[in-house]
């Protein structure tokens, strides 16, 4: 084996326990601290595993922050087809939101991102979200509980109560 094989990382599977709380809070921190790759990476551990609509949700909020990974890197094209495929994916969640997120507030972050790249290019990758320097993704936990069984999110308990769920991922 030459060193060019050395450099190569070697995947590994992986089994961890998580909760949807935690990895929803971890990653609504990393959203809002401008850190899109960790955030798109951590929802993926609640995505991969949500079989009811909210995995559309997850999915969305995932592109959102995807897209912003690619507009940071000067992907255009890849940014705005990842805002427009969010948007879709956040359509039905809009009105009313979904596990404490405010869903309308990131359709109208995701607009203007793909607005400001539509009408400016890679120019268009300056700040999005009023005046502040990171666009942001608001998460209310004090309803979860409720919100859980309305929608028999995986990883809660017919009362809404967070579960330990055991994972396994490639890493």
């Amino acid at each position: 084996m030459g060193s060019a094989d050395a450099s190569v990382r070697r995947r590994q599977v992986v089994t961890r326990r998580i909760t949807v709380p935690g990895c929803l809070e971890l990653a609504t921190a990393q959203f809002n601290e401008g850190l899109f790759f960790e955030c798109h990476e951590t929802l993926e551990d609640v995505w991969r595993h949500e079989p009811g609509p909210l995995g559309e949700l997850y999915k969305g909020i995932i592109q959102v922050a995807a897209a912003f990974v690619h507009r940071g890197r000067g992907n255009v094209k890849g940014a705005e087809s990842l805002f427009a495929s969010a948007l879709a994916y956040l359509a039905p969640f809009r009105a009313d939101g979904a596990m404490g997120f405010d869903v309308e507030t990131l359709c109208l972050v995701a607009e203007r991102a793909r607005n400001a790249l539509r009408a400016n290019g890679p120019r268009g990758s300056a700040p999005v979200a009023g005046n502040a320097a990171t666009p942001v993704l608001r998460w209310e936990t004090s309803g979860l509980a409720s919100e859980a069984v309305r929608w028999g999110a995986w990883g809660f308990d017919e009362r809404g109560d967070p579960m330990e769920m055991e994972i396994t991922a490639i890493e």
